[in-house]
């Protein structure tokens, strides 16, 4: 058996290197390779044939530069660690000081927004987008709390002004009848006028409370409603009204079988009103004139009239509440001066449009446009 060793001859420098070689061949079993390290040198020794006969081989590596960079490695990645550590821990300082600076402002501005000043809204000034959603959310609130506010403070507007006449008036019968004794035709004489007082008080105040209902409680209610077929229903309804003035009313819907979105009775109380306004102010056998009509994702229903009119400079506050035009709306009889606010306000709430024409003396024209479903 012959022992070669290949050029590598800087191993033979190392006696502990050659000893542990020659201990290792000596035990070596020449049906396998054998894998040994010593000290920096890694050994591969093996065996094969030649002319008959057998070698056995040693191929020595030296590792001490792989020992090396696996120092090296250690330490880089002991450095990169400690500065990941040190990097995350100031941008997270850095995170937590803005999200804590956009808090502050927000509970600044919300502790300086009183129910004074409702309409002032948070500013965005801080740059994270959270904070940034959280008080786009906030101005929201703000928002619908406002116009809660609007509305409440609208209706303590309206019934101080609405209300007080009556009141009064049933104050001062009241006191006129315990005054002095009456005979019992007299008495039940100023009941009816009392009684008729009430009624008109208990009108108005369910005609407010329309006002102060929220619209986002309302739209939870909403389905889908055949708005003509609807329409039909409310003509039929008030088409004895016309009876007394013989006004004619045609009802001339298209069959498109149009559904929209609402409350099918506060829907009933938009036509409702229209046309019993148009039959309160029209001519003595007037006419009056119902049609639908189809504009892109909308129905209109238009309302046509051969009444009073609306005098031009009038028709911008014709929808506010409690407007009553001249001495032919200011009496009971004419009705409380929120028919068409009423309108107004539920075509809003039902994400429609309305719109009045008028000409006076000559008619008006009422068209209300509903979001098809």
């Amino acid at each position: 058996m012959y022992l070669e060793i290949n050029d590598d001859t800087f191993i033979f420098s190392n006696s502990k290197v050659l000893t542990e070689l020659i201990k290792v061949i000596k035990d070596f079993d020449s049906e396998k390779k054998l894998y040994t390290t010593v000290e920096n040198k890694r050994l591969l020794i093996g065996n094969f044939s030649n002319g008959g006969k057998p070698y056995i081989y040693a191929i020595i590596r030296d590792i001490s530069d792989m020992n090396l960079y696996l120092s090296w490695l250690t330490i880089t990645f002991i450095i990169i660690s400690f500065l990941a550590i040190i990097w995350n821990y100031y941008n997270t300082n850095n995170i937590v000081d803005n999200l804590l600076v956009g808090l502050d402002e927000i509970t600044n501005s919300a502790n300086d927004i009183k129910g004074k000043n409702l309409s002032e809204r948070i500013e965005i000034v801080s740059t994270n987008e959270s904070i940034g959603n959280l008080i786009f959310t906030l101005n929201s609130m703000l928002e619908r709390v406002e116009k809660s506010f609007i509305r409440i403070n609208e209706f303590t507007d309206n019934v101080s002004h609405e209300l007080k006449t009556p009141i009064m008036s049933i104050k001062s019968m009241i006191e006129v009848e315990l005054s002095k004794e009456r005979s019992l035709e007299e008495y039940q004489e100023d009941m009816v006028k009392v009684l008729d007082e009430v009624n008109w008080l208990n009108n108005i105040i369910q005609k407010l409370l329309i006002f102060t209902r929220n619209p986002e409680s309302i739209e939870e209610h909403f389905k889908p409603v055949k708005i003509e077929k609807m329409v039909k229903e409310v003509c039929e309804f008030v088409d004895i009204l016309t009876l007394e003035k013989e006004i004619t009313l045609n009802c001339e819907l298209e069959d498109y079988g149009i559904e929209v979105l609402g409350e099918e009775s506060l829907l009933r109380d938009i036509f409702s009103n229209i046309v019993c306004n148009s039959i309160k102010y029209n001519k003595n056998k007037g006419e009056i004139n119902i049609t639908s009509f189809i504009l892109e994702d909308k129905i209109g229903i238009r309302i046509l009239d051969t009444g009073i009119g609306i005098k031009n400079e009038n028709l911008k506050k014709i929808t506010e509440r409690f407007f009553r035009e001249d001495k032919v709306r200011t009496t009971k009889k004419s009705g409380s001066g929120l028919g068409l606010s009423i309108v107004s306000h539920l075509v809003e709430v039902h994400k429609g449009t309305l719109e009045i024409e008028s000409t006076e003396g000559v008619g008006s024209v009422f068209t209300v446009y509903l979001p098809k479903v």
